[in-house]
């Protein structure tokens, strides 16, 4: 009897279901081929048009990502980095690294309007609502040029002392800047536009990319080693180092799902669980090599991401450098990911 009983135990162990897979977060929803030069850099969601601006070269692809077709094109812009808007009036902002200036876009016809004159090597661009100022980093100007948009001049330069790359506005008069080559980030006073603090990323170097969680001030800051440092926002302490993949240039925040980014070049996302008293690493996404920017949309959670078929990988020449990559001509496409039900 006894063996009898341990027979019908075995079957029941082998017959009974395996437990499901677990699904990933997030799946590739499309990818929408663009057409032109295989550059590209930073990618922006204007919320209440729900168009997505991208970086590519010479100007600005405008995209829809619900038809998944290129709508629209800001021209006239060689060395092509940022863009933000002006919410007062929907005027797209858009900059030139090569002419050292940004120049303002009317939102319907996409047709240029005026420009200002900006730092060396432009680069990322974001609105503070707090002083109404449009912000525009300079790599090799080592600084930032507020602009203010109703008028369309610019305010004196803020002096940073070396080259910043991502920043962004708390929205209640701060601005926190990632210095890459200081290997801090630098808190910004939007009304008086000066520094009003510096903090060191004692857990990673070469910080790229930055994201904010507004809600529960903290700071997501991405570095090209393969590191994330989340910062207290009003401190500056260092909350905890997270691991990601290596060679990030972008970060973004999902305030609906409450999860941090980070587009690796390697090609991957890191999704980081902001949630708990401590943030946690939470699932890494894999995507293709030289993805290294992206933007997310609160109301979908869909991550839109930018590469190129790879044709040749070349290692970065110093520890903190980034891989690069050269593309097959004709292969720029623009990935969106969107999260699994």
């Amino acid at each position: 009897m006894k063996d009898a009983l341990k027979t019908l135990t075995a079957l029941a162990v082998l017959l009974a279901p395996l437990p499901a897979a677990a699904q990933p977060l997030y799946h590739l929803a499309a990818v929408v081929k663009l057409s032109g030069a295989t550059k590209w850099d930073y990618l922006k969601l204007d919320k209440p048009t729900g168009r997505l601006f991208i970086s590519h070269g010479t100007e600005e692809l405008v995209v829809n990502p619900a038809t998944r077709q290129v709508v629209g094109r800001l021209s006239g812009l060689p060395g092509s980095h940022g863009v933000a808007f002006d919410p007062a009036t929907g005027e797209i902002w858009a900059d030139s690294a090569t002419k050292s200036v940004a120049t303002v876009f009317d939102p319907h016809s996409l047709a240029p309007l005026a420009s200002v004159p900006v730092l060396d090597d432009a680069d990322g661009m974001a609105y503070d609502p707090a002083s109404r100022t449009i912000f525009v980093s300079g790599g090799d100007g080592h600084g930032l040029t507020p602009i203010n948009p109703a008028t369309r001049t610019a305010y004196p330069t803020i002096a940073l002392g070396s080259a910043p790359e991502a920043f962004a506005p708390d929205g209640q008069g701060n601005l926190y800047v990632a210095m890459v080559e200081a290997n801090e980030v630098a808190r910004v006073d939007t009304r008086t536009r000066q520094v009003t603090a510096r903090w060191p990323t004692t857990g990673c170097l070469a910080p790229t990319g930055l994201a904010l969680d507004e809600a529960r001030g903290r700071i997501f800051v991405s570095c090209r080693g393969g590191s994330l440092d989340v910062l207290d926002e009003r401190t500056g302490r260092v909350m905890v180092t997270l691991p990601i993949g290596k060679g990030t240039d972008g970060a973004a925040f999902d305030p609906v799902r409450q999860r941090a980014f980070s587009a690796n070049g390697e090609g991957t996302i890191s999704v980081i669980d902001t949630r708990p008293a401590v943030p946690k690493l939470l699932a890494t996404l894999h995507t293709e090599p030289g993805a290294r920017t992206l933007a997310v949309d609160p109301r979908s959670g869909d991550l839109f991401t930018v590469t190129a078929k790879v044709a040749a990988t070349i290692a970065p020449a110093t520890p903190q450098g980034r891989t690069h990559y050269r593309f097959v001509p004709g292969t720029l496409a623009l990935y969106i990911y969107a999260p699994t039900p």
